[in-house]
């Protein structure tokens, strides 16, 4: 069997990683003729470091950081971060934070997003396709409408 896997970002090259170690034969395609890492990769300029894009490799899995840290070495640079999200003119943490967004939001939004939340959880999506069917399942489809939907996160999987 021979694989093609698109896209030279942490999945791409995680997935050509997983199926080369266990005999398949693969290649990865990437647009870009220089670099490597999709919008997770670090770039210099001046002599600073920044990433190139809003996202960060986030794991709860011992195992992902292990095949992590076994590939990157000390090229795995590791900072402490805090991302909010700013929305009606507050600050808001990210990954969202129960007491902090309804605390935020004011007494009929928090209302509101609370039913919307119950909703999800009693009737969840099964199967979510796309983002929006996940933050919904995982938030309420208020906070989806609220956070997300506008901020141009309408993508599929």
């Amino acid at each position: 069997m021979k694989v093609i896997c698109i896209g030279a970002g942490p999945a791409g090259l995680t997935s050509a990683r997983h199926l080369a170690v266990h005999g398949v034969d693969v290649v990865v395609l990437e647009r870009d003729p220089q670099y490597i890492g999709g919008i997770s990769r670090t770039e210099q300029y001046k002599g600073f470091r920044f990433d190139v894009g809003g996202h960060r490799f986030f794991s709860k899995s011992a195992e992902i950081d292990a095949l992590w840290d076994e590939i990157l070495g000390d090229q795995l640079i590791t900072r402490q971060r805090k991302s909010r999200i700013f929305f009606n003119g507050k600050l808001f943490e990210y990954p969202l934070r129960a007491f902090d967004a309804l605390s935020k939001l004011g007494l009929w939004q928090s209302i509101m997003c609370m039913a919307s939340y119950g909703k999800a959880r009693l009737f969840p999506i099964k199967n979510p396709r796309n983002f929006e069917e996940w933050v919904t399942n995982e938030f309420g489809s208020r906070l989806f409408q609220m956070f997300f939907e506008k901020g141009g996160y309408r993508t599929h999987w």
